[in-house]
């Protein structure tokens, strides 16, 4: 009987009960465009140094992110890398010489770190190619080419067909020169790719540092939405000499952002589902002062305290149950249309990019938000139903009846 009077009671006010459902409605598609819009920063963000740059796992020679001496070389790098690539949701793997040294052009000279790679399958593994702007991924120059970031190539006043020559020690404690032509620029939301890595082939770069066919990485990339943990524990099971390391403890920011963004989302949550309380609070509220008579002669008959109170319950669950599922179907269906077009930020691209951000944002959302955000909703209803249940209650039946 509740329920049948509470749903009546709805549509005797029309334009209360659209109010209510408006701004739960409202307040659903915020904070699901809120929170994707959000995420999205954190998301890309990662997902950009992941896949461009660090990778899901690494692997090490103990002693060589000491100081990055060139001399602490993987052994056997090779074998394992093909062991490797054998194991199950491993998606790519390469090997890189790393060498620390100073890249100069006529005009300026700077710090940089000098990348030997595998050029094939650095391609599979972090996608260097798809990030050129100008030039070619090493094609069109035979001897020493050379890919830099679009920001190093700014410091060093270099273009494409550039030629920079390459400044460090090599195997034997020499300090070690040669020059390299640009054969490619790239961009990245990674600071890193953008201003301090310079790419070379290892046939290229090997013989000058004097450490034949031995590299200082693996690089390792996994299936997606697959954990790191078990191919860690099988490489220290296989291979126990060696350092090896997942994202987390390479790049420990991106941790410890993962956890700042969580956090700002709940944040963003609270704050619109308060909002969304006061206004259900306000709303129904002038409901029950409006129904003061009404209200008053339901008592006088015979209808318990307890029984209005959960009437008006009821009256507000039923607008929830009305907008949450409007309001979750609005919120989905603008974040899947900005998911695959992206929102443009290009006004603020200068900005962004200072910080690694891209200025195409892809809003993300997991699936679990979507139920966190449908329960948050319901408690948000009865949260806002509880003073106008309890101001109703509180009526004095022969006091209410004379309410004009």
């Amino acid at each position: 009987m509740i329920l049948k009077i509470a749903w009546k009671n709805i549509w005797r006010s029309k334009a209360r009960s659209f109010v209510v459902i408006g701004s739960i409605i409202l307040g659903v598609w915020a904070l699901l465009f809120g929170t994707g819009f959000m995420n999205g920063f954190g998301v890309s963000y990662m997902a950009d140094v992941i896949n461009h740059d660090v990778s899901n796992i690494q692997v090490h020679n103990k002693e060589f992110k000491k100081d990055f001496d060139i001399n602490f070389t993987i052994p056997n790098a090779q074998e394992k890398l093909d062991h490797v690539r054998t194991w199950p949701n491993i998606k790519a793997a390469t090997s890189r010489v790393i060498i620390n040294g100073m890249i100069a052009s006529p005009k300026k000279g700077t710090g940089v770190q000098i990348r030997g790679i595998d050029v094939e399958n650095e391609r599979k593994v972090t996608q260097l190619d798809s990030l050129l702007i100008e030039g070619t991924y090493f094609k069109d120059i035979k001897r020493n080419p050379i890919i830099i970031g679009s920001k190093l190539a700014e410091t060093l006043h270099a273009k494409v067909r550039s030629k920079v020559v390459l400044t460090f020690t090599n195997a034997q404690g020499d300090i070690t020169a040669a020059a390299f032509r640009v054969v490619g620029i790239a961009k990245s939301s990674s600071v890193k790719i953008n201003e301090l890595y310079a790419f070379v082939k290892q046939s290229d770069i090997n013989p000058i540092v004097g450490i034949n066919n031995q590299v200082h990485e693996l690089a390792i990339v996994l299936a997606p939405n697959v954990s790191e943990a078990p191919t860690v524990a099988a490489y220290k099971k296989e291979y126990p000499k060696d350092l090896v390391e997942t994202w987390r403890e390479i790049a420990p920011e991106l941790a410890v952002m993962q956890s700042m963004y969580d956090q700002m989302l709940y944040v963003l949550m609270v704050i619109i589902m308060t909002a969304l309380v006061f206004g259900i609070i306000n709303t129904m509220l002038m409901a029950v002062l409006e129904r003061f008579r009404e209200l008053g002669m339901l008592m006088a008959v015979g209808m318990n305290r307890i029984k209005v109170y959960f009437m008006i319950m009821v009256e507000t669950i039923l607008l929830g149950i009305i907008g949450a599922p409007i309001g979750l179907l609005a919120g989905w269906a603008t974040l899947h249309y900005f998911q695959q077009t992206g929102v443009d930020l290009t006004n603020y691209s200068e900005g962004l990019e200072a910080f690694g951000y891209s200025s195409i944002l892809y809003p993300y959302l997991e699936n679990d938000a979507y139920l966190i955000v449908t329960i948050g909703v319901f408690i948000t209803a009865l949260m806002g139903a509880i003073y106008p249940a309890w101001k109703a209650v509180r009526l004095n039946p022969v006091e209410a009846l004379h309410k004009l």
